[in-house]
């Protein structure tokens, strides 16, 4: 009987040791992974900064950190960010890039060190300068113009043939002389927006000619913008 009791009171012991066991582990690994994420601490810049435009930076820190970002400017560090003791993980803040370019920015997490960071910021607006023309059939056409960048008082010049042109341009044109029928006028343009006129043109025709070129160049501060797709516009004189 008494090594009866004796093995009943031992699985006891033994299952209370057990049980006392799996509940410091759970609770060992509950405070590790806390401290673990306690230790994360990054700063995040976005996948993509466009000039002009507010861009959002982040810090991952514990809430209550010490936060500094530094912009290389002139060659001296400006401060660009400061949050003495950071509110919310993650931390965030905006920073505007006005030009497009390659920036040097430095951060400091707490009471450490800087670590620099460049980031790239791109010209989100870009195009490509492009000049074309459609006939719609009618002796009618459509030209198109889109500049690449902002041109202010640009000199804009149409090249039509003799009488060639009836109507279409902005009031802006006047004629320019007597070669040919050029029409000129200084303009405002503005980058990726496109310049349309639909202009009506008929040949004026005269001797044996079977065609007349009565459209030949366009040109924007005297370079001529005709390219492979925008050959001289011919009419029939037959």
């Amino acid at each position: 009987m008494k090594k009866i009791y004796y093995l009943i009171f031992l699985a006891i012991g033994i299952s209370g040791c057990s049980v006392e066991s799996i509940d410091s582990t759970e609770v060992l690994f509950t405070a590790d992974a806390k401290v673990k994420l306690a230790e994360v601490q990054n700063f995040i810049v976005p996948t993509e900064i466009c000039a002009g435009v507010e861009a959002t930076f982040s810090f991952e820190v514990a809430v209550g950190t010490n936060l500094q970002v530094q912009q290389l400017i002139a060659g001296e560090w400006v401060q660009v960010y400061q949050k003495g003791s950071s509110t919310a993980n993650p931390q965030n803040f905006n920073l505007l890039f006005e030009e497009a370019g390659d920036y040097s920015l430095r951060y400091k997490i707490g009471s450490g060190g800087f670590t620099q960071k460049s980031v790239t910021v791109l010209d989100c607006n870009a195009c490509e300068e492009s000049f074309s023309y459609v006939s719609n059939g009618d002796n009618t056409y459509t030209f198109y113009y889109t500049p690449a960048e902002d041109l202010e008082g640009a000199i804009v010049v149409f090249t039509f043939a003799q009488s060639a042109y009836l109507s279409g341009l902005s009031e802006d044109y006047s004629q320019n002389g007597n070669n040919g029928q050029p029409y000129k006028a200084i303009l405002n343009l503005k980058k990726c927006v496109e310049l349309e006129y639909t202009i009506s043109l008929q040949a004026n025709c005269s001797g044996n000619s079977q065609n007349s070129n009565v459209w030949t160049d366009f040109t924007v501060n005297g370079v001529s913008k005709k390219n492979g797709n925008t050959p001289n516009i011919v009419q029939s004189c037959r």
